[in-house]
């Protein structure tokens, strides 16, 4: 028996999604992490987006 990957509704996790784009700025102290966090939400992003189109 396979185990399911348990994942929060999609509307849950497009909530934390925009609470992380608010919060998302650049930092002098780590300009490379504004891209990493953008780029892990942009993947976040099509993940649900693909769960939704395919049910």
């Amino acid at each position: 028996m396979k185990s399911a990957r348990l994942r929060p509704p999609p509307a849950h996790a497009l909530t934390d999604l925009a609470e992380r784009l608010r919060r998302l700025a650049p930092s002098s102290r780590n300009p490379e992490r504004f891209h990493e966090e953008k780029s892990e939400i942009v993947h976040a992003l099509r993940l649900i987006a693909r769960e939704v189109a395919h049910g």
